[in-house]
């Protein structure tokens, strides 16, 4: 067996080479690799450069009487596509979407999961379009979002929250993303 050079134990108490780890996680894998379990918060591909900005109103969204509403502006500038994304090299198309929450308490605990889930990277990829057909543009990456003032009371069609935790798809797997814990959670269930 080889010397580990620079030993890193992780939370898990498993022990790997520093190196190795930092090759991982620029991969995208953030599991151990004997026992499964998170060593580092996830990050996602969605292109750097973004802002996320929310505000609040007043007038109240359908099924929310009397709580008025956040409105949360997202914007992503157009860039070169990284080894992360369909066509590393290739240009794509920027874009910038509004969705809305009611401002209640559930929808603030929300607020604080989509703020968690976009610092990590995991709200927007590049890809081709569902809406448009469009390539090489910048597209939901599974966490969706009410993106119109009417439609029901609905907050997100394929996220739910639970006790503190958002639950969403992504990449075809099933996730939960804890307001305290920052960072991604393989779900159980689902």
């Amino acid at each position: 067996m080889d010397i580990m050079e620079k030993p890193r134990t992780l939370p898990c108490s498993h022990q790997y080479c520093s190196d190795c780890l930092g090759q991982a996680t620029k991969h995208g894998h953030y599991l151990c690799p004997e026992c499964r379990k998170p060593f580092a918060p996830a990050l996602g591909n969605q292109p750097t450069g973004g802002t996320m900005k929310f505000s609040r109103r007043s007038s109240d969204l359908p099924g929310h009487h009397g709580s008025g509403h956040i409105i949360i502006t997202y914007a992503i500038p157009g860039g070169v596509q990284g080894m992360g994304h369909p066509n590393p090299g290739q240009r794509f198309s920027g874009t910038s979407r509004t969705a809305y929450l009611p401002d209640t308490t559930e929808g603030n605990k929300v607020l604080g999961l989509l703020r968690k889930a976009f610092d990590a990277r995991l709200t927007f990829t590049v890809g081709q379009s569902v809406t448009s057909g469009a390539n090489n543009t910048v597209t939901w990456n599974d966490i969706h979002h009410k993106t119109s003032m009417g439609g029901g009371p609905y907050v997100f069609s394929m996220c739910t929250v639970y006790a503190h935790v958002l639950v969403f798809s992504y990449g075809g797997q099933w996730y939960s993303l804890s307001l305290s814990l920052h960072q991604r959670v393989e779900s159980s269930g689902a």
